[in-house]
């Protein structure tokens, strides 16, 4: 299941515990990174808080936050120059199927905003493991 479908059916539960059962089911590397990023406040991006891109076209075949999980580190690096991690996560963004580069990059401000999420349950599903 992609990212946006998750979020979807954790909107769609009643309770906290169906709502961990979601988390837990669909349980990646992706989802606990954006967790990180949308809840811990010790996370800095290099990178600017506004970044213009242009969503894919519809019907194109788009990358999946999964798969880009990968190149986060690279937004990171405090020796690269901010304008070069905006062209790296403006690449990232337009690679991915809309509705996921708008989660992205709510995440990366720490706006994240889904029905039934929030830091207590990242909490109760994965521990303080995930937030150092």
């Amino acid at each position: 299941m992609e990212i946006h479908e998750v979020f979807t059916d954790l909107g769609r539960q009643n309770d906290r515990e169906s709502r961990a059962k979601v988390l837990l089911d669909n349980d990646s590397l992706a989802l606990r990174t954006l967790m990180r990023l949308n809840f811990d406040k010790t996370i800095k991006l290099n990178l600017s808080d506004e970044i213009e891109y242009k969503p894919a076209p519809r019907h194109e075949v788009y990358t999946t936050i999964n798969s880009q999980t990968k190149n986060y580190a690279r937004l990171v690096d405090i020796k690269r120059t901010k304008e070069r991690g905006d062209d790296i996560f403006k690449g990232i963004l337009e690679s991915l199927d809309p509705r996921e580069a708008k989660i992205l990059n709510a995440a990366k401000n720490k706006k994240l905003f889904v029905r039934g999420l929030s830091r207590k349950l990242a909490i109760k599903v994965w521990g303080d493991r995930i937030f150092n």
